[in-house]
């Protein structure tokens, strides 16, 4: 075989097999990836007390665990609408 042949098989190869690693990288950056739900719980919680307007750190941090332990049930910052 010559040299001829040799670099664009080669080339070939090389291309092929970028072409099946990315189609099986494609369906795995599908499948939900982001951040982790405990760390926008943490966000949402962290945000929610600085909205509430509270200075002192270690009320803050407190209120965060509240907040964390039960993000459904804890009081948001806002006034909830009286329908």
């Amino acid at each position: 075989m010559t040299n001829i042949f040799r670099g664009p098989q080669a080339m070939l190869a090389v291309l092929i097999v970028a072409g099946g690693v990315a189609a099986s990288v494609q369906p795995a950056l599908g499948r939900g990836g982001g951040p982790p739900v405990w760390t926008m719980t943490l966000n949402y919680c962290r945000q929610t007390v600085y909205n509430k307007g509270i200075a002192d750190v270690t009320r803050f941090e407190e209120e965060v665990k509240k907040c964390v332990a039960d993000p459904v049930t804890y009081p948001p910052a806002y006034n909830k609408p009286a329908w």
